[in-house]
This record gives C-alpha cells, sequence and structure tokens, in this order.
C-alpha cells in the first residue's frame, strides 16, 4: 500500500481527493494516515509555520512551509534515508491546503507518468485560481504559462479557463453585492434519467405529492419575503422539471410566486423546461404570464436510442416540436444542454448532436460530461469494472475527443464560455461549461455557481447561503419531501437567521 502520512495538518479530505484520482479508493488508517494502491511507497505530507513578518506596519502575517517528500518504502523512512523526490514550497497560511493539493498531485504525475487534463485543481471552480493569478500577476499570458506550468493543466484547459473567468468577471460586475438570487425548486420529472443522482421523483408516481409541495413552497416564500426585506434581478426554477407539474398547478405556483418574490422589473427570470415531452401550448403560456425571460429545453442527445437507452420518454422529433412551439410564444432566450459521454455514444455521435443543436441556434448551450453518481441507475446497474472510479476519472481520449469539438464548434457559432464547473466522478476528469451569445450569460448561473453572491432557496433540496466576502455560510433545505414539508416553519426560520444574524 501506499502510504501518506499527514504531517502538521488534517487536511486528509483534500489529499485524498487527489490520490483517488490516480488510484482509486482511498483507506483512512488513522486521522493523519492515508492508504492506497499497491506501492511500498511513503509520502510524508508537511506543513508548518515557517515565517513571521509585518507587512507595511499595519498587521503580522503568517507564511507556512509545505513540503512533500516520497521515500520508497517505510524502511528507509525509518532509517531516515534522504527521499528521492521533494517538493518544498513557502505559500501564505490562507494558501496551505491549496499547496498541499498541489505538491501531491506533482509527486504523483512525476511517478506515475499520468497527467489529467486539469492538472491539480480538483476542486469545483477553477475560475477562483484564474481570478486569483489574473489579480496578482496581471498578464494573461504569465497566468497562462503559472496556470501549465504550475497547476499542470494542458493548454487548451488553461485557455478554456482564462476565457471563462473573464467573461464571469464581466457579469459579476453587473450583479449588485448586496442582492440575493433567488431559487426555487419542483423536485419532479416524467421519469428519471439513468445517470440522475438529484432528488427529483416522477412525477407520475408521485401525483399525491404534487399538490402538497406547491402549498410548502408558496408558504416558504411568503413567509421568508415577508421578513427579508431584499430585491433580485435573477430568480431561477429549477428541479427536476417544474413543466412536469400539471398545467393548473404550475399556474397557481407561478401567480402564487409572481406576487410574493421581490424581483426588479427587467429581472432574469429562468424556467428548466428541461423534457420536451413537458412543454405544451398551455405551459408555455403560463410561463410568459409569469415574466419569463429565458427557459431551457435539455435534449442531452439527439439520438432516439441514447435517449431510450437512458430513460427518457420522448423522441428527437419531440426536441424540434418543443423548440419551435417555444418560438412560437416568442421565447428568445432558449439554453439547451447535451451530455459528453453518455452510454454507447462515440465521438461521431456527439458531433452529430451539436451539429443539431447549433442547426437549432440556441442563445445558449451548456456541454456537461457525464458524471457517474453512486446513487444514479447508471452507476447502481453497471458491472464493477465500470464503476471503478480509477477508470472514471482517468483522461479519456474519446470524452475529450468530443469535448473538444463541442467547444470548437459552439465558439466558431459564437457562443463563448461564461461558466465552469467540476464535479467528483466526471468522466475523463472533464468539465460543464455554459456557452453563450454575447448578453446571453445565465447571471444566475454565473453568481451562484460562483459563490460570490447570496441565494435564498426555496424548495426540498434547496440551500440558502450567504456570502461575505468570501466566506460562504450555507442553510439546506431537507431533501426528502415529507420532511421538508414537516419541517416547513423550522426551516424557513433557519433561512432568516442565516441572513439577519
Amino acid at each position: 500500500m501506499i502510504t501518506v502520512k499527514l504531517v502538521g495538518h488534517q487536511d486528509a479530505f483534500a489529499l485524498a481527493d487527489v490520490l483517488r484520482l490516480f488510484f482509486g479508493t482511498v483507506t483512512t488508517q488513522t486521522p493523519d494516515c492515508l492508504m492506497v494502491g499497491d506501492e511500498s511507497w511513503v509520502i510524508s505530507s508537511e506543513n508548518r509555520q515557517a515565517l513571521q513578518h509585518a507587512t507595511a506596519g499595519l498587521h503580522t502575517a503568517f507564511d507556512v512551509q509545505v513540503v512533500t517528500r516520497l521515500w520508497l518504502d517505510q524502511a528507509a523512512l525509518d532509517q531516515n534515508q534522504p527521499p528521492f523526490l521533494i517538493f518544498d514550497q513557502t505559500v501564505q497560511k490562507t494558501d496551505a491546503r491549496r499547496e498541499l493539493k498541489r505538491q501531491l498531485y506533482l509527486l504523483l504525475e512525476r511517478i506515475t507518468d499520468v497527467h489529467f487534463p486539469w492538472g491539480s485543481l480538483t476542486g469545483v471552480r477553477p475560475t477562483m485560481i484564474a481570478e486569483k493569478l489574473t489579480n496578482e500577476l496581471k498578464d494573461l499570458p504569465h497566468v497562462r504559462h503559472d496556470l501549465i506550468e504550475r497547476w499542470r493543466l494542458s493548454g487548451e484547459k488553461a485557455d478554456l479557463l482564462i476565457r471563462t473567468n473573464l467573461t464571469e468577471q464581466r457579469v459579476l460586475a453587473e450583479l449588485p453585492l448586496d442582492e440575493p438570487l433567488i431559487y426555487a425548486g419542483i423536485p419532479f420529472c416524467p421519469s428519471r434519467c439513468a445517470y440522475c443522482s438529484f432528488i427529483a421523483q416522477d412525477a407520475h408516481h408521485k401525483v399525491s405529492w404534487l399538490e402538497p409541495y406547491v402549498d410548502a413552497m408558496l408558504v416558504e416564500a411568503r413567509q421568508t419575503f415577508s421578513q427579508l426585506k431584499v430585491t433580485s434581478s435573477a430568480f431561477y426554477l429549477g428541479g427536476g422539471t417544474p413543466t412536469s407539474l400539471p398545467a393548473p398547478l404550475l399556474q397557481r405556483l407561478l401567480v402564487g410566486l409572481k406576487a410574493i418574490l421581490p424581483l426588479h422589473q427587467h429581472a432574469e427570470i429562468t424556467v428548466e423546461a428541461g423534457r420536451p415531452d413537458t412543454i405544451s401550448a398551455e405551459k408555455l403560456q403560463i410561463l410568459k404570464d409569469f415574466g419569463t425571460t429565458r427557459i431551457c429545453i435539455n435534449p442531452q442527445t439527439f439520438h432516439d436510442k441514447t435517449l431510450q437507452k437512458i430513460g427518457r420518454q420522448h423522441s428527437v422529433d419531440a426536441i424540434y416540436e418543443a423548440m419551435a412551439m417555444a418560438r412560437s410564444f416568442g421565447f428568445d432566450h432558449i439554453n439547451m444542454d447535451l451530455i459528453a459521454g453518455l452510454p454507447g455514444e462515440t465521438p461521431a455521435d456527439f458531433a452529430v448532436s451539436i451539429d443539431k443543436l447549433l442547426a437549432l441556434a440556441p442563445e445558449s448551450a451548456t456541454v456537461h460530461t457525464l458524471a457517474m453518481k453512486r446513487s444514479s441507475r447508471l452507476f447502481q446497474e453497471s458491472d464493477r469494472q465500470d464503476r471503478d472510479r480509477l477508470l472514471i476519472n482517468h483522461p479519456d481520449p474519446a470524452l475529450m475527443t468530443m469535448v473538444a469539438y463541442a467547444q470548437e464548434r459552439l465558439i466558431e457559432a459564437g457562443l463563448h464560455p461564461y461558466y465552469l464547473y467540476r464535479q467528483k466522478d466526471v468522466a475523463g476528469g472533464l468539465e460543464n461549461v455554459g456557452f453563450s451569445s454575447l448578453g446571453h450569460e445565465c447571471r444566475y448561473n454565473v453568481g451562484m455557481m460562483s459563490d460570490r453572491r447570496a441565494v435564498i432557496g426555496l424548495g426540498s433540496g434547496a440551500i440558502s447561503k450567504r456570502v461575505d466576502g468570501t466566506k460562504v455560510t450555507r442553510a439546506p433545505n431537507d431533501k426528502d419531501i415529507a420532511h421538508y414539508i414537516g419541517r416547513l416553519d423550522e426551516l424557513i426560520q433557519r433561512k432568516i437567521k442565516l441572513f439577519l444574524n
């Protein structure tokens, strides 16, 4: 077993993320010892206070020295033999955890000769690193060099990250700091997709829950905003699939929310109408009356065989019909999603989906890479080899071809990347990226994914978060619908306390 010993710190969780990239499952032997793989190496990960210095005579700052050493085996360590690899860097105390992960990645990359497209960036918000480097280095070529040489990103990912961060910063500048975003979640879909790990319920199996859930959400909204005197310029109704609600119930929800939500006159209002088979003329009119400015119609693929395989109950033809109907109602900002890496699809299959999506000329599009989540049907029904996290995370040339083609074609078509995030257990260690034409960036997505704007969340599983500079404090609602409804008063008060204290 490879043994990683933690000296002077307790960042086992962060280091385990890096180890999983290379070797799969990690065992925690003790709080300061991780074990993985089948080699007899010993890695010492050390973090110790190194320097104390005054900054401009105003305060005292502490730096730490981060050192990662590799011995070939425990005996070499016990005999105090020199390590055969060593990394040593002094950084600000606040950057110590990130430096620990970076050094461990560099060491493992060196000894395994495996290179991940995103290098040592294992977190969900790579743009945070790009923003920090841009502020420090000022010069974008230097930022690119640092991302590639220090953080070990590929050149393509470094370019994507820099470009996305510049747009993200522009959109954030348009979002007032003191105005929270608002989210409401409808955890129902017409069926559950094979890859889905969300709390979404099959609406046709949960009919008795639909009306009580809508009533509870309206109570939550009313009581929350009667006490929180705020205004907002962005609202997102997601899920699940909100349009899986029957039309009368969808109308009751949106009429109620329209009377309650403190939205600006020209607020961005997004509604997930993701499943084409949930869209009708009646429901589109309800969305128009609500003031919806942006809807999502999400094909995920333009191949009927794949749609059937992943549990979608609609055809490719239904995608075209839904788009034409939405355009006829005057919706001039439509987002469409595709997923790279769906079961059985080749790079050529995915290229067909990208080309067909672009022919429909959506104002924005999101390209996801398949995430193999443990609670998904796709994971549960896969064989043991397919479940191996080592295979999931390791670079996959076919997937890289799919994603590269998608990004190249979308940019050629005039859509630019504006938000980016990464998840655990994503095939090929890749990313999810939102693209849009100029002026059609989703402000809610940017504010929420960047963790730079507060969010007031309504509904089961919704997470409210307060943002104070770089500090984020969260208050989640129960995911279980029965618990959410049963604890509604308590959840409302917890949310209000989050923002008023």
